[in-house]
Parts: C-alpha cells; sequence; structure tokens
C-alpha cells in the first residue's frame, strides 16, 4: 500500500533520481522495510552454495551498489543482499542521463559503468552490517584500469573483504565498461581464478555471465569455473539490445533470453551451485526455474517497478506450494530433479 502511494511521485523523476532518493529515504528509516516486508519462515530458508538464505528470493546486485541500505532489504525479508558493485577505487561512472524506463512493458535499460564510493569508503557499511539476510559483494575493475592491472586490483577487493561478507560475485559481464566483457575470456579467467586463491573455508565465490555469450563459451566457462572450485554462476547480466540504445536491458523484456542461458548451464550440470537473475516478474517464473532444476534467485528490476508487493506475492506462493507439498523448501531440493517436477507439475501460482 505505502509504495503504491509513493510509485507515482518516484516515476516523475528522472529514474536515477528516483533511485537515488530511494536509497537515501531506505537508508535514514530502515524500520519502514520490516512494515512492508515478510516474515521470516523457516520453512522458506534454503541453502545456496555454503550459505543459508532465508527465503529463495535474493536482491541483485545493482540497487544498493554503495551498501548505504542493508539493514531495510534485510527487514524486508530478501533471501540474501548482494551490494555493489564495488571497485577499488570510487569512480562517478558514465555520464548521465544513464537509467531508462520503459513502464509499459516494466522493464528498464542502464548504461551506469559502476559508479561507486570505492572499497574504503564502503567497506565500513559492510562491517556494521549485521542483519539475518546473508551478504554478498559483487565486484569489479575500474573502468582505468587495465586487463593486467584489474588482477591485482580484483584480488585486493577480495582479501580486504573476505571478512566482511558471506560471498562474492566476480562482474566481468557488464555491458556498460570497455572493454569488460572481453574478460569473459578462459586465459584471462584462468589466471584471476589463481590468484583470487578461494579457500576451502572462505567465503563463497561466484562468477556472473553475460546472456550474449554463445552456448559454447557459457559451457566452457562452466567448466573453467569447476576446475577452479568457484562455488557457482549467476546467470543472467543485463542484456545488449543496440535497437534500445547504449547500455544492458533488464525486465520482462529479456525473461525468455535469460531462461534460454539458464537451461543452457542447468543441463550442464557441471556440479556447480546456480543463482538466477533476470526477468523474475511472476511466481510462475520461479515455478519454471525449478522446473528446469534452478533453486534460488535474484530481483532488482521487478522490485522497482511493483516495490514490496513482489516479496509478499511470491511468499504467499511459495508458502501455499510448501503447505500442500507438506515439506520444507530444503528438503524439497534434496529430491531428485524428477520427483521435483512432479510434484510442481500440478501446483499453478
Amino acid at each position: 500500500m505505502l509504495y503504491s502511494l509513493i510509485k507515482p511521485i518516484l516515476f516523475q523523476l528522472a529514474p536515477e533520481s528516483a533511485h537515488d532518493l530511494t536509497i537515501q529515504m531506505a537508508n535514514l528509516c530502515p524500520t519502514l522495510g520490516s512494515l512492508t516486508g515478510i516474515p521470516t519462515n523457516p520453512l522458506l530458508g534454503l541453502k545456496v552454495g555454503s550459505v543459508d538464505w532465508k527465503f529463495p528470493m535474493g536482491l541483485a546486485a545493482g540497487l544498493d551498489k554503495n551498501a548505504e541500505a542493508l539493514e531495510f532489504f534485510n527487514a524486508q525479508g530478501f533471501g540474501a543482499i548482494e551490494c555493489g558493485t564495488i571497485t577499488l577505487k570510487a569512480q562517478e561512472g558514465n555520464p548521465k542521463p544513464r537509467i531508462f524506463r520503459y513502464p509499459e512493458e516494466k522493464s528498464l535499460r542502464n548504461s551506469m559503468g559502476f559508479p561507486n564510493q570505492g572499497l574504503l569508503s564502503i567497506m565500513p557499511r559492510l562491517k556494521r552490517y549485521e542483519g539475518s539476510s546473508p551478504l554478498g559483494v559483487n565486484f569489479g575493475k575500474n573502468k582505468d584500469t587495465t586487463p593486467e592491472e584489474s588482477i591485482e586490483e580484483l584480488s585486493i577487493i577480495f582479501d580486504t573483504l573476505s571478512h566482511e561478507a558471506d560471498y562474492f560475485v566476480i562482474n566481468v559481464s557488464s555491458p556498460n565498461t570497455p572493454g569488460l566483457r572481453a574478460l569473459q575470456d578462459r586465459s584471462y579467467l584462468s589466471e584471476l581464478f589463481s590468484e583470487l586463491k578461494k579457500e576451502a573455508n572462505g567465503p563463497d565465490l561466484y562468477l556472473k555471465l553475460s546472456p550474449d555469450l554463445s552456448s559454447e563459451k557459457i559451457i566452457d566457462l562452466l567448466h573453467l569455473a569447476r576446475e577452479h572450485r568457484l562455488t557457482g554462476i549467476i546467470a543472467t547480466n543485463t542484456v545488449i539490445m543496440p535497437e534500445r540504445g547504449v547500455g544492458g536491458v533488464s525486465g520482462p523484456i529479456i525473461r525468455e533470453k535469460s531462461r534460454e542461458i539458464r537451461r543452457i548451464i542447468l543441463k550442464e550440470k557441471a556440479d556447480l551451485e546456480f543463482i538466477a537473475v533476470g526477468g523474475f516478474t511472476h511466481p510462475q517464473d520461479v515455478m519454471e526455474l525449478w522446473k528446469d532444476g534452478g533453486k534460488a534467485f535474484q530481483v532488482y528490476t521487478s522490485y522497482v517497478y511493483q516495490g514490496p508487493k513482489l516479496l509478499q506475492d511470491f511468499y504467499k506462493t511459495l508458502l501455499d506450494f510448501i503447505t500442500v507439498q507438506k515439506i520444507s523448501l530444503n528438503d524439497f531440493f534434496h529430491l531428485s530433479l524428477e520427483e521435483r517436477q512432479y510434484r510442481l507439475k500440478d501446483f499453478s501460482p
């Protein structure tokens, strides 16, 4: 109800101004998150990698770039919260305007370019966070850093923050930093993964993939991630649609494209954890993900358009599902895929 009253005002503002204002409000009044959020229900928690999410829906990177509203999003009830993208040095990102709405399609396009306050400014907020939602850190290279220099740069971020978050995500798949997607290369990533030196008891480490890669390239990167013992893959980042303009598109527009990539990853069964993102708008979308073999997912654009109602709708549907099935989500995901698909067959949100 509250967001439905505020949204018309926010959508009269330029998209980035509305975003900044929302983050400021969430930072100043974190308790507002609990007024419109969802409760924590142990039956809806699940293990993702080595981390216990309290709900299958996580907040994707990009919304809280500087980790300024972690307590608010924790109070909303997100299963996990991913901040960033964080770079070593502060940077302004690309020239404005750099966020564009497609209201009729409930989608967005952005060409942000990793604007953030930098490692040293953001780190104290990560240290102060004490919420129950696990914390993820999405990190990437500075715009002007060469590929050779970026390996040391990313290693510094990972080592410095290794005790401040539950999982980390390497972002070399954003379309908004020149040359970044070229780093989705086996030789570069192999050197990077070796340098990051993921420890056996260290935080989980994921690679976030572009939806614009070929299936052969995706499979090759899956095997590379497994060779270097990464925790898993997050897919997908935003989609390049030149006819729309510069940047990456997110929201329902990319639902099918993202799902196509996710199916390739899940079919490969590379013994990696998987977190889905891209186009999750309706509870039916998570049912389709589960039928394909996935489990945890993240949202951003749908949360911008629907607000807390998004969490509430998904919560009700998933609670209905486990009530009918008389099983917790953790136990559900211990069943074989065939058994899970059978249980999902006759369930309609």
